[in-house]
């Protein structure tokens, strides 16, 4: 029997056998259960406890993509416990107020009108505060049928009808993706945080951290805004992942080995490495936790096309434009080939090249050179000419960056592979294979 796992977890009992399926054990895109790492060294959660015992102030969460800051927030502050709100969904300080009513339920206005089987219609209004119905339908009699339409509204603000309802049952607010708010609504947003934090706990969670700045900058919110920044994760905060799946599906990974070659290449992304055990996992057979313990050494056919299957389901929409380059000026860029027959331009063989140093996301232009000066056959792009290309990929990537960080970014003579999806594509993926 696996121990040490909350029975309430578990999929199914077998013979008094704590079962898990492995798709509940590995969750990518889902808050994990059995497979949540607290990484209680960087006190994350006990950061959160204390704002969460007191008032007065919000909460700015932010960190790398798929970083594990929503499912940080989520730990504690459930969905059923807590009013979430979603960024992208948020075009204007109405709608910010206007699913804090949803939420609630609050309308002060009702009308009811019903249709019954003859066609005939009867209709009543009034103001009374109540959830939202969509419709009813009822058998009157044997044979006619009646159907009541119920139409709510408010006749006040929806800023006022939310704080009313704050003030009666102040529910915390987690407002996700803070950074996709629409610019130019996220002033008024903001002014909107300020006006309830000393009604109710607000949390804002975004990629980057400068997307807070709107708020930090309202008058007053001088030390009232708490900033939790979440870092990469190491190597050994992402084998946890897999040891305690491992141990719940009655896995045994001698030595850590199997674990540890999916840590180094996460690129510190627990969204990776969730995904990365659950295939791995599946790819041995193992659905669900064993009867008998069974050890896993590593994917059928190998690692390399286990890692190619994987990068190739979804390729970064920046790395087309990393790959095309800047809009050219006239002139055709010299086609490079590699000696293993791969040609490209400069910019495919400088992307070529980062892949090539292996499971790294820092690196200097001066390495990157070496690698291709080791690799292509002629015409050898010289330390200017590569200097120059990471610069351009820069600029991309900061021009598309949308609301979140820029997928590269290069700086001070080093080339930072900042989005791990990207990093684990150009280590993997098809595009740059032979």
């Amino acid at each position: 029997m696996t121990q040490g796992w909350e029975p309430h977890l578990a999929d199914k009992t077998v013979d008094q056998r704590i079962v898990y399926l492995t798709k509940n054990v590995f969750v990518a895109g889902r808050t994990p259960l059995v497979t949540y790492n607290p990484r209680d060294e960087r006190q994350q959660e006990s950061e959160v406890g204390s704002y969460l015992s007191q008032g007065g102030k919000a909460l700015s969460v932010s960190g790398p993509t798929k970083s594990g800051k929503t499912v940080l927030i989520e730990k504690q502050l459930p969905t059923h416990d807590a009013i979430w709100l979603q960024g992208s969904d948020i075009k204007s300080v109405d709608e910010f107020w206007e699913r804090i009513v949803d939420w609630y339920g609050l309308y002060d206005q009702v009308e009811v009108s019903t249709q019954n089987a003859d066609q005939t219609s009867t209709g009543v209004s009034g103001s009374i505060g109540v959830p939202k119905v969509a419709s009813v339908t009822a058998n009157v009699g044997d044979s006619s049928t009646a159907t009541s339409t119920v139409k709510l509204a408010r006749k006040r603000a929806y800023a006022a009808v939310a704080r009313q309802g704050l003030e009666t049952l102040p529910v915390p607010i987690v407002l996700d993706d803070f950074h996709y708010i629409d610019r130019a609504a996220q002033l008024e947003v903001a002014r909107a945080v300020k006006s309830i934090i000393t009604i109710t706990h607000v949390v804002l969670v975004a990629v980057p951290h400068e997307a807070f700045e709107v708020v930090r900058r309202e008058p007053d919110m001088s030390g009232r805004v708490w900033n939790l920044r979440i870092e990469p994760w190491t190597k050994d905060e992402l084998i946890f992942i897999a040891k305690k799946g491992f141990e719940a599906l009655n896995v045994a990974d001698p030595e850590d080995v199997v674990a540890t070659k999916l840590a180094e290449h996460s690129y510190g992304a627990p969204f990776l490495m969730q995904q990365l055990c659950h295939d791995v996992c599946t790819a041995s057979g193992i659905l669900e936790t064993k009867n008998d313990p069974q050890s896993i050494s590593g994917p059928i056919g190998g690692w390399e096309a286990f890692f190619r299957r994987i990068a190739n389901r979804i390729t970064p929409p920046v790395f087309d434009r990393l790959l095309a380059g800047p809009k050219s000026r006239g002139q055709e860029r010299i086609d490079r080939p590699f000696k293993d027959g791969f040609t490209t331009d400069i910019y495919g063989a400088v992307l070529r090249a980062i892949a090539m140093t292996g499971p790294k996301t820092i690196l200097t232009y001066q390495e990157i050179t070496r690698r291709l000066d080791a690799e292509l056959k002629e015409d050898v792009p010289s330390a200017q000419q590569v200097s120059n290309t990471l610069r351009h990929m820069s600029t991309i990537a900061e021009a598309e960056r949308g609301a979140g960080d820029p997928a590269v970014a290069y700086k001070d003579d080093r080339f930072y592979v900042l989005d791990p999806f990207l990093a684990f594509y150009l280590r993997w993926g098809d595009a740059l294979k032979v």
